[in-house]
């Protein structure tokens, strides 16, 4: 088979190859506007390969010429079309493209102007300066003298071109996960076109074939497979990519070297700082502090930890659920982690608030009952087994304090009482337990001391008391207090609660003695 026939047949499969591929596209996948633009894309590249293939079977020279025209309506359509393409294929934010859109539309006035130039060049001979045909080839060859015109229209062809795919390659470098391989994809079919019709210029192709709708129909062979099986064009990575960034919680993904693959919009403002460009940069170059998070040391985190993570920004720091679920290829070799980061810290808070509702007095803030009941019998159980160690139990009343509910109101008593709370915790803080006992009762467990440091203690607390009042609606509030203490030796044989007792028992004495005053049980026995 000569060249000849080599190129009738592949000028006839790209005209073949065009239409169906521009019919097909147009049935199934012109739903969106990228897609649309294609289809216009693959019809003028129709338009020029049908024209092409009419004008080397031509009958004469004003046939062959006629087609020649007729190939420009396709040929300048087809880079306003790829720059429709490359700036409205960004998929999730359709108000951009419709903006964009309007302002691109300008664009069409190019081909028209020029294949007005081009069907009336008879008259102007700005284009071309004769045209006549190639002698001694079995085709319907022209041979064209240019004039300055063409080169313009060619290299404005050109520029459009490059236009296009330059802002392919930019989408291509800074797109990220299901996108990126979308952008590779256009960006490879927008070469052989390119490359092409560079040659057809420069008059590089034997008999000075043009072979750039061959060239534009390889790339919608390419376009097709891709679509085919590459996903090109499909929704999937676009509504993978609006789910993964409408996600609440934070997503990472990393590789086997700890380099970020993908991470959401969540990740990035609260865990990746405003790094320009974090795809590709290590995890601890992007936030130092979350290297051992993720296992940077080469170790593995388990499938969920809980950990306190400090913010890049302004919001300090955060508790986080993190879940990591390992990305294997098909034959099960790794290919890096998945990381899910729940924000827990509400809920930690939240938790720690119910936790303190149930271990503490709500109006006081001390201990309740039962939690002081609970923690002092595991210190006593403890200093049991290892038969060391003795407690000192505190306990005070508040004297007539029925007489400051009755006079001013419940809500004086209640603040007293908050006020007594707040003293016994700036009093009490070499570790000793303190509790609301019940109603106006206080109980203070001291460990590691001696009796006489308790009583020392207690007498602090009472002094201070009686100092201390509160103003309620214009009136001084003040009361005394009258306390006892008891002591508890492990090895005494006697079960803990006789220290509470004895507390009980001396803080009775207290009250029989005029109230007001400490006593120990050990001088009262």
């Amino acid at each position: 088979m000569d060249i000849i026939t080599i190129f009738k047949t592949a000028t006839f499969l790209s005209a073949f190859i065009s239409t169906v591929l521009a019919i097909h596209v147009h049935i199934t996948k012109s739903k969106s506007l990228p897609m649309k633009f294609l289809v216009g894309l693959l019809a003028a590249n129709v338009v020029y390969a049908i024209s092409y293939l009419l004008e080397i079977n031509a009958d004469g020279l004003s046939q062959a010429i006629f087609f020649l025209q007729m190939e420009y309506i396709g040929i300048f359509f087809i880079p306003v079309f790829w720059i429709f393409i490359a700036w409205t294929y960004h998929p999730g934010d359709s108000e951009y493209n419709h903006t964009l859109l309007g302002k691109l539309r300008i664009l069409y006035a190019i081909p028209i102007i020029v294949n007005l130039l081009v069907w009336t060049n008879e008259w102007h001979h700005l284009i071309y300066n004769d045209i006549v045909l190639q002698e001694g080839v079995p085709l319907t060859l022209i041979e064209v003298d240019r004039a300055f015109g063409f080169w313009i229209i060619n290299s404005l062809i050109i520029i459009l071109y490059l236009i296009g795919t330059s802002r392919m390659v930019y989408n291509l470098f800074k797109s990220e996960g299901g996108y990126r391989r979308q952008y590779f994809f256009l960006t490879l079919a927008s070469l052989p076109p390119l490359f092409s019709y560079t040659l057809v210029l420069l008059k590089a192709i034997p008999y000075h074939f043009d072979t750039t709708p061959t060239a534009f129909a390889l790339s919608g062979l390419l376009l097709f497979w891709a679509m085919a099986t590459k996903q090109l064009f499909d929704l999937l990575p676009i509504a993978h990519n609006m789910v993964v960034n409408a996600m609440s919680d934070a997503m990472i993904v990393l590789d086997t070297k700890r380099r970020l693959i993908e991470g959401n919009r969540t990740a990035r403002e609260l865990l990746l700082g405003n790094h320009p460009d974090p795809i590709g940069k290590r995890i601890d170059e992007l936030n130092p502090r979350l290297a051992h998070i993720f296992g940077a040391s080469g170790t593995e985190t388990p499938d969920r930890i809980e950990a306190e993570i400090i913010l890049p920004s302004e919001e300090g720091r955060r508790i986080f659920s993190i879940s990591q679920s390992a990305i294997s290829d098909t034959r099960h070799g790794s290919m890096g982690y998945l990381y899910l980061l729940h924000d827990v810290t509400t809920d930690r808070e939240r938790m720690k608030r119910l936790e303190h509702l149930a271990t503490h007095d709500g109006l006081t803030g001390l201990l309740n009952h039962r939690q002081f009941m609970h923690l002092a019998s595991d210190i006593a159980q403890r200093m049991t087994e290892a038969k060391e160690g003795s407690f000192s139990m505190i306990m005070f009343d508040l004297d007539h304090f029925k007489r400051v509910n009755d006079t001013y109101g419940h809500s004086a008593g209640d603040l007293l009482l908050y006020r007594i709370g707040q003293l016994v915790t700036d009093l009490a803080k070499n570790g000793e337990i303190c509790a609301r006992y019940g109603g106006e009762e206080f109980i203070i467990l001291c460990t590691g001391g001696t009796e006489e440091e308790a009583y020392d203690l207690a007498e602090s607390i009472r002094s201070t008391i009686e100092q201390t009042s509160i103003t309620y609606q214009g009136h001084a509030v003040q009361v005394t207090a009258s306390f006892g203490v008891g002591h508890y030796d492990p090895t005494s044989n006697s079960k803990w609660e006789t220290c509470i007792n004895q507390a009980d028992t001396a803080l009775y004495r207290a009250k029989e003695e005029g109230r007001n005053r400490v006593c120990c049980f050990s001088a009262t026995s």
